[in-house]
């Protein structure tokens, strides 16, 4: 098991964790393609041999502190398996790198196992978003305080 940057070659593996994971509002290839070779981001996986447990999805500006947790997704034969919380620990570092002071991120008000996972790390509700979904739920914003680290003690 490795967290890695995604690859091209991994379009059609994190297509499919998006299918299985979500009902609507999905991410397709088109929209993977486009962000690997053009977002100012990150999309990590964890891999673990041919094939991969989850994906992370995660947004910088250049002007700006805050970087975004845009999607994160575990497919569900891994879930239980502590897929997210190694990408949350990544996102994290890799928002650090980037000189990024502040992690945020929506849920849905309903995902019970999310919000306890971001909440059991540090991350607290800052707002709401009224029928941000397809479906009509709402979307709990939240996020997190990066404290500085000194570029030597980074790894990963």
């Amino acid at each position: 098991m490795a967290i890695r940057h995604a690859s091209l070659a991994d379009v059609a593996a994190l297509v499919e964790i998006e299918n299985a994971s979500f009902p609507g509002n999905r991410l397709d290839r088109r929209r993977f393609r486009y962000l690997l070779a053009h977002a100012h981001g990150a999309l990590l996986v964890d891999a673990m041999g041919d094939g991969l447990r989850g994906y992370m999805l995660l947004l910088f500006r250049a002007s700006a502190t805050v970087a975004r947790l845009y999607s994160i997704a575990t497919h569900p034969a891994h879930l239980g398996c502590g897929v997210a919380a190694r990408l949350v620990d990544a996102a994290e570092r890799q928002a650090r790198q980037h000189g990024h002071t502040c992690l945020r991120l929506e849920i849905r008000a309903d995902n019970a196992a999310s919000l306890a996972l971001f909440r059991g790390r540090g991350y607290r509700e800052f707002g709401r978003h009224a029928a941000y979904y397809h479906d009509g739920m709402d979307a709990l914003r939240l996020q997190k305080p990066l404290p500085r680290i000194p570029a030597g003690a980074l790894t990963g």
